[in-house]
C-alpha cells in the first residue's frame, strides 16, 4: 500500500484520547527523580574513585577527575547520537515500546555504575554510561513529543510539552534534596533503581498500548514512500545501515526540504551545546574551588530544577488565567496572537505577522543564561554560587519554548521532531568533547565564557528567524 509523500507518519486524527496522553505524564515525573537521584552522586562517585580524599582532590587528581567527567559525557553522548538512529522507527510506530526500553536501558546504566562504585572500579563505573546513552533526557523527550504532537492544535501541543517539562523540572528539583538526607550516596543508585522499576510497572498496567500510525511501505524517519522494488535488492544488514545513516542525516533533508526550520534548529543546536554540559561543568567547579560533595551539588541542581519547573507553571498556567481577567490586555493584539497560536496542525501558514509567546519566552530564559553564566568565574563564596545557579536555571526552560515556536513554522510537523531530537543529541555530543576540553584543558572559568558566546549564537539564530519571517510576510 503506497502513500502519498505528503501524508505525515503520525495522523493527525486522534489516535488516543487527551486523558490517555496525560496518563503519560507522570512518567516524565518519576524519570527525572530517578535520574536526578544519581546525578550528582555519579559526579561525587568518579570522585572518590579518583581522588585519595573526593572532598578535596589534589591538583594532579583534578585534572584526572575533570578529564573522567568529560570522558564519561562523551561516552553517553556517542551513544546517544546512535539510539537516536536505532530507535528513532521504533519511538513513532510504537511509544510505549520505546518508553519501555529507555526505562530498562537507564537502569541498567544506574546498575553497572553501582558495580563499579562495589568493586573500586572507574572502568566498570563509567561503562555504565554506554546504557545511560541509550536512554538519555533527549530521548526521552522525543519519545514523549511522538504522543503529545498528536494533538490536533500547536496549542494544546505547546502546552503538554510545558507541562511535561514542569513534571520533569519538579522531579529534577525534589530528587536531590531527598538524596542528600541519606547517609550514604550509594542509598541513592538503589532508590533510582527502585523509581524506574515502579515506573515500569505503572507504564505496564495503566498507559494504554498506542497503536501505530505508520503505514506499509513509509520510511519511518521522514515519511517518504520507499517502493518495494528499491528495497528489495538490499540484505538485512545493508538495509538496517541504510536506515540508520538516513535518519542520522533528519535535520539535513528536513532542512533542505522545509528551510524556516534551519535557524531555529541552528539557534537549539548552539543553545544544548551549553546546556548539555553546563551542569556537569558548574558542579565540577563547585567541587574544586568550594570541596561540595554530592549533597552540596544535590542542591544546586534542586535549586536549579525547582526555579525552572516553577517557571514553567507560571508560564504555562498562571499567564493565560492572568490574561483573561486582565481588563487592560489589547483585544486586537491578542486576537492575532490567538490566531497564531491556534493554527492548524493540517495548514501551515506564515500570514500572521506576529510572534507569538512561545519566541518571546525563549529570548528571555536564553538572556538569563547569556549574563549569568559567564559570571560563574567571579563567585568567592558559596552562597554566590547558589544564587547564580537560580538566575541561569530560567534559561534551561527554552528547549520547550523553541521547539514550541519552531513547530508554527514546519510543514511537517513529525518530521520537525524527529529533526530536533538529532540536533540535541548531536549538539550534546559536541558539547561534551568542546566544552570538556576547554575545561580541562584552559582552566576552570573559560567553560563558562565559552558558554556564554554560545548562548549568544543561539539568540542570534532565533532572531534572525523572526526576521526572516516577518519580511517573508510583510
Amino acid at each position: 500500500m503506497s502513500l502519498p509523500e505528503s501524508q505525515p507518519l503520525l495522523s493527525t486524527n486522534e489516535s488516543i484520547t487527551d486523558p490517555d496522553r496525560q496518563r503519560v505524564l507522570p512518567i516524565a515525573l518519576a524519570a527525572a527523580f530517578a535520574m536526578a537521584a544519581t546525578s550528582a552522586t555519579t559526579v561525587f562517585a568518579y570522585a572518590s574513585l579518583l581522588c585519595e580524599d573526593p572532598a578535596h582532590c589534589k591538583e594532579h587528581e583534578q585534572k584526572n577527575y575533570s578529564g573522567t567527567v568529560a570522558i564519561a559525557t562523551t561516552i553517553a553522548n556517542i551513544c546517544g547520537v546512535f539510539a537516536v538512529g536505532v530507535f528513532q522507527q521504533l519511538i513513532e510506530a510504537r511509544p510505549k515500546i520505546g518508553l519501555t526500553l529507555w526505562l530498562i536501558f537507564r537502569a541498567s546504566s544506574v546498575a553497572v555504575l553501582a558495580i563499579g562504585v562495589l568493586l573500586n572500579n572507574i572502568t566498570i563505573a563509567i561503562s555504565g554510561r554506554f546504557f545511560e546513552g541509550l536512554a538519555t533526557d533527549n530521548l526521552l523527550h522525543y519519545n514523549l513529543s511522538t504522543i503529545y504532537i498528536r494533538s490536533k492544535d500547536q496549542k494544546r501541543f505547546s502546552k503538554l510539552m510545558g507541562t511535561s517539562l514542569a513534571l520533569y523540572m519538579v522531579g529534577m528539583s525534589l530528587s536531590p534534596t531527598i538524596m542528600a538526607l541519606l547517609p550514604r550516596f550509594f542509598t541513592s543508585f538503589i532508590i533510582a533503581l527502585g523509581i524506574f522499576g515502579c515506573s515500569l510497572v505503572y507504564l505496564e498496567v495503566v498507559v494504554p498500548i498506542i497503536p501505530s500510525t505508520s503505514e506499509a511501505g513509509v520510511d519511518g524517519s521522514t515519511g517518504i514512500q520507499i517502493s518495494p522494488s528499491e528495497d528489495s535488492g538490499k540484505t538485512g544488514s545493508l538495509r538496517s545501515i541504510t536506515k540508520y545513516f538516513r535518519s542520522i542525516t533528519i535535520p539535513l533533508r528536513t532542512f533542505a526540504a522545509d528551510p524556516a526550520l534551519i535557524l531555529p534548529s541552528l539557534a537549539l543546536f548552539f543553545y544544548n551545546m551549553v546546556q548539555a554540559y553546563l551542569f556537569p561543568a558548574i558542579m565540577v567547579h563547585a567541587s574544586l574551588k568550594f570541596g561540595f560533595t554530592g549533597r552540596e551539588n544535590g542542591y544546586l541542581i534542586s535549586m536549579a530544577a525547582a526555579t525552572s519547573s516553577m517557571y514553567l507553571f507560571f508560564t504555562y498556567f498562571a499567564i493565560p488565567r492572568i490574561k483573561i481577567f486582565s481588563p487592560t490586555q489589547d483585544q486586537g493584539y491578542t486576537q492575532h496572537t490567538e490566531d497564531l497560536s491556534d493554527a492548524s496542525w493540517g495548514e501551515h501558514s506564515n500570514s500572521n505577522p506576529y510572534v507569538n509567546s512561545d519566541f518571546f519566552y525563549a529570548l528571555v530564559t536564553m538572556s538569563a543564561q547569556l549574563v549569568f553564566v559567564p559570571c560563574i568565574i567571579l563567585v568567592v563564596a558559596s552562597w554566590q554560587l547558589y544564587l547564580l545557579v537560580v538566575l541561569v536555571a530560567f534559561g534551561l526552560a527554552t528547549p520547550s519554548f523553541i521547539k514550541s515556536y519552531a513547530i508554527t513554522l514546519a510543514n511537517d510537523k513529525d518530521t520537525a521532531i524527529s529533526c530536533f531530537a538529532v540536533t540535541e543529541s548531536v549538539s550534546g555530543l559536541l558539547s561534551a568533547a568542546v566544552l570538556g576540553s576547554v575545561q580541562s584543558l584552559l582552566g576552570e572559568g573559560s567553560v563558562f565564557i565559552t558558554g556564554g558566546c554560545s548562548v549568544g549564537v543561539a539568540m542570534l539564530m532565533l532572531v534572525c528567524s523572526s526576521s526572516v519571517r516577518l519580511r517573508e510576510v510583510g
